[in-house]
């Protein structure tokens, strides 16, 4: 099983830089190969992400899964070579149409298998989970979308905005339990055992857990990180 790290949204700042240092020794790599799946942008690329990685000494590869060059066996040929695969916030739904029409969910799910470290903020974080909380409805309203399934729960990210918490009155709809992210934090599951992570940026940002089998109530897993082995 791989390692998955996932971003409530931000975590730029002085947070990337160790961030990104710590996900590369989870490949064992000296030069990790890293590559940077920007299909929930519409492939519109923000340089930070393999900028920070290509400083850090990743070798550094785009897979643009929108474009009518990209091949099945060009998508299973980059995602098998990567070490570190990472997506960015944008549009979960999208992500994930274009995810199943491609054949790419096939790929990353043999890539968690085989021991990768997959990660992303935002719709970046949710695809890796079971649902997610997305503003990928019309008119940017919120809708729960199925995610590639490799964590177990729902994720919300962004969660200490006005506009994600309400969620808080939709967490039923969910269906499932819930871990809900601020920004500059993340929830990750490294080596099979669940930790967070909080940005040097922000050390008061929250993680909060809905508990489907206690009526969803809301357990913040900052303050009570013993919570975690029971997830």
């Amino acid at each position: 099983m791989g390692n998955i790290i996932g971003i409530g949204g931000g975590f730029g700042g002085k947070g990337l830089f160790p961030l990104a240092r710590d996900i590369m020794e989870l490949s064992g790599k000296e030069i990790p190969n890293y590559l940077f799946l920007p299909t929930t942008s519409y492939d519109i690329v923000d340089r930070d992400g393999p900028a920070v990685f290509s400083k850090s000494g990743c070798h550094v590869e785009i897979l643009y899964l929108t474009h009518a060059y990209v091949t099945e066996e060009i998508i299973a040929d980059r995602i098998r070579r990567a070490d570190i695969i990472h997506v960015p916030g944008g549009n979960l739904r999208f992500c994930m149409e274009t995810w199943r029409e491609t054949h790419t969910d096939r790929y990353l799910r043999e890539a968690f298998e085989e021991g990768k470290t997959l990660f992303g903020s935002s719709s970046g974080s949710m695809c890796w989970f079971q649902k997610g909380f997305d503003n990928s409805g019309y008119d940017d309203s919120c809708r729960f979308e199925d995610a590639l399934g490799l964590l177990p729960y729902c994720n919300v990210p962004h969660y200490e905005s006005a506009f994600w918490q309400q969620f808080n009155r939709r967490a039923e709809e969910a269906g499932i339990s819930t871990i809900a992210c601020e920004n500059d934090t993340a929830i990750c599951l490294i080596g099979g055992k669940w930790s967070l992570r909080i940005s040097p940026e922000r050390p008061d940002a929250r993680i909060w857990f809905f508990d489907a089998e206690d009526g969803y109530k809301r357990y913040d897993l900052t303050s009570h990180p013993e919570l975690l082995e029971k997830l």
